[in-house]
């Protein structure tokens, strides 16, 4: 038998070493790719989701049928976006969003529904439409030419809006039963 002394290749660590630091490199928020979460939960029950976002042109679209429901997002940074579709049984959701340039676009149909959102920057917008059941809205916004508008339809309805700063608009739209 016959033992071989190994050699080393320096350079192949060093590319190595070169391209781990391109990879971290890339996962920068303003050296990567857009963050995009796209969730899609069409099962039945226990549904779930978390979806935490950092940086500028963040998207968030989420779409929960049937079960349990919850989602709790943030997003932080300019010109982020948030779309979530909750539709059948326990709904809620808490979204936080902080930043400039901000939309939030929430739809929760039939059963526990629930809200509580919260926006603090300038530019934002704020969309809720609860159709069916138990309703509830919370919604803080914080900032300069911010706007909400709530829709509920039937059941329990209840709002309760909180706006501080300057240029603010908000619309609500309540109808049959609780309000």
């Amino acid at each position: 038998m016959t033992l071989n002394k190994r050699e080393k290749f320096s350079h192949v660590t060093a590319r190595a070493g070169m391209l781990a630091l391109a990879l971290c490199l890339s996962s920068f928020p303003s050296w990567g790719q857009q963050d995009l979460s796209e969730v899609d939960e069409l099962g039945l029950y226990n549904n779930s989701a978390r979806v935490n976002q950092v940086g500028d042109g963040m998207s968030t679209s989420l779409t929960q049928v049937g079960g349990d429901n919850l989602a709790i997002i943030s997003q932080s940074g300019f010109s982020n976006q948030l779309v979530t579709n909750q539709q059948g049984f326990d709904n809620q959701l808490s979204a936080t969003q902080f930043g400039s340039d901000i939309e939030a676009t929430i739809l929760q149909a039939g059963f526990g529904n629930r809200v509580l959102s919260s926006q603090n920057g300038e530019q934002l917008l704020l969309h809720i439409s609860q159709i069916g059941t138990d309703n509830i809205a919370v919604v803080n916004q914080t900032g300069i030419e911010n706007a909400i508008r709530i829709q509920q339809y039937g059941s329990g309805n209840a709002v309760g809006v909180t706006q501080w700063g300057n240029s603010q608009n908000v619309v609500v739209t309540q109808s049959s039963l609780s309000n």
